[in-house]
């Protein structure tokens, strides 16, 4: 809904239910994220008096959305793909319990499997504290609408509205708005919820930590829309007390397992914006804008995920061929990156810090050069300019430095390099090959010697991943 807008007079309905004073909050961070730009209206053909809060299904077909004309019988109605950012305008969604009269039906939001979810207040409101219903969408007609079972005010006057679904449908986004008595929210917050194996919701156990960043944005988050990779969350900020207008955000992370961070506003949107919905290939944004007291459909567009993705420098410059080494990537549009290749293989430990700085842990590799780029949902990126470099293992020292020809002699390797770990590391003494290669560190392995042909001395070499020592001196006795 548009929370300082005209959709928030609907729950003053509701609001004379509380009376509990919020604390202020703090004004929205001004990071911007550059990489959408050029806004453009977005057409539908036969268009209502006034369209809000869009929703892009998956496969792009259906454009949902609420229209506000006729307060406060706010409907829900949908149009279909026509041309490039056109639609035909359809109509009111079809159904029993989608659009009902005397309350707000919005902020529509699709799951893959066609799931509906939509905020109704207030409804039964009253009885339930409950607004956030769901149903399942085909064809523009909504059937089997109900309340989400598990998703509810805690007491009167917190408020649900604007749900967000994954793509999946396993995770439901919810905002929550503090109602004190006037039209709007004096405080709201994003909340996430996991489905339950019976099909109801529950507060997800990271719900506060994934969304910490995202909440700290502004007095008023919501309208929550994730990408179909989960990485990137955008979502609607405003610090109405602080003059701070609703403007469209976005927050990162590495993995689904993470929580969301680095919030960046969309610069190439002006406030007052709301609502955003994300294409499935993340390549167009849309949402509303508000100018005066008209209402418009906008989208965005930026390249495809992670094809502007490139690495710029790598820091150390340097590391063993056992792997190991911990990196620091730098470059831009980095915010989608899923991994990390090192000469081809696969880092570990990848963490996308920011739009411009990647961390991750070098994998094994062979002594000499390396290509290192990252990857995005769209494949990897150019190599970097500058490679990174594997280093050969080093021996400084033998620990003893003779032993009998007949082989056996426990022998301490010191040096850097090893690979720690059983056949990890490989030990020569001249012809012979070491047993029992133990490396307790990477400067530190032991071997036993084996048999030589002769007493005499023997190079003895430390081999990685093929990345061969310099070699050191061992001395064969005879017995």
């Amino acid at each position: 809904m548009r929370v300082v807008g005209t959709a928030a007079r609907v729950f003053g309905l509701v609001a004379v239910l509380a009376g509990i004073g919020v604390a202020a909050g703090e004004a929205a961070a001004e990071v911007s994220y550059g990489p959408f730009g050029d806004p453009q209206p977005v057409h539908i053909e036969g268009d209502p008096a006034s369209a809000e809060e869009p929703f892009l299904s998956s496969d792009g077909h259906y454009l949902l959305f609420n229209s506000s004309e006729e307060e406060p019988n706010f409907r829900l109605q949908y149009a279909t793909l026509s041309g490039a950012q056109t639609f035909d305008f359809q109509g009111e969604i079809l159904g029993e319990g989608v659009n009902v009269a005397g309350s707000l039906s919005g902020a529509p939001s699709l799951d893959d499997d066609g799931n509906l979810y939509f905020v109704s207040a207030p409804r039964s409101y009253f009885e339930t504290l409950s607004t956030i219903y769901t149903g399942s969408f085909f064809g523009g007609s909504v059937t089997g609408v109900h309340l989400v079972e598990g998703v509810s005010g805690a007491r009167p006057g917190l408020v649900d509205f604007d749900p967000g679904v994954s793509p999946d449908g396993h995770t439901l986004y919810v905002s929550v708005g503090e109602f004190t008595g006037g039209a709007a929210p004096a405080s709201a917050s994003l909340v996430a919820y996991e489905r339950d194996p019976d099909g109801s919701f529950s507060v997800a156990p990271n719900s506060a930590s994934e969304l910490n960043a995202v909440n700290q944005t502004g007095k008023l988050v919501y309208g929550a829309a994730v990408t179909s990779n989960e990485l990137e969350f955008f979502f609607t900020a405003a610090s109405p007390n602080q003059g701070s207008e609703p403007a469209i955000y976005r927050s990162i992370r590495a993995n689904t397992s993470e929580p969301f961070i680095d919030v960046e506003k969309i610069a190439a949107i002006i406030p007052f914006a709301e609502a955003p919905s994300i294409s499935t290939d993340g390549t167009t944004l849309y949402y509303h804008e508000k100018v005066g007291s008209e209402v418009h459909i906008m989208d965005v567009t930026r390249e495809r995920f992670g094809a502007s993705a490139k690495v710029e420098r790598v820091k150390p410059a340097k590391g063993p061929a056992a792997g190991g080494t911990p990196l620091r990537i730098y470059g831009a549009n980095l915010g989608t990156v899923t991994g990390v290749e090192v000469g081809g293989a696969a880092a570990s430990e990848v963490h996308v810090v920011s739009s411009t700085e990647v961390t991750a842990v070098t994998p094994p590799g062979t002594s000499g050069q390396a290509s290192v780029a990252v990857v995005t949902d769209e494949g990897s990126s150019p190599p970097s300019p500058k490679p990174f470099k594997y280093a050969s293992p080093t021996i400084t020292s033998l620990s003893p430095s003779s032993g009998t020809r007949s082989g056996g002699t426990p022998v301490t390797l010191t040096g850097t390099g090893f690979a720690t770990g059983m056949g990890h590391t490989s030990v020569d003494f001249g012809k012979g090959v070491a047993a029992g290669v133990e490396c307790a560190s990477t400067t530190t392995c032991t071997a036993i010697a084996p048999p030589a042909a002769k007493a005499g001395q023997a190079k003895v070499r430390a081999i990685v991943n093929g990345a061969k020592s310099k070699p050191s001196t061992f001395t064969y006795v005879n017995p």
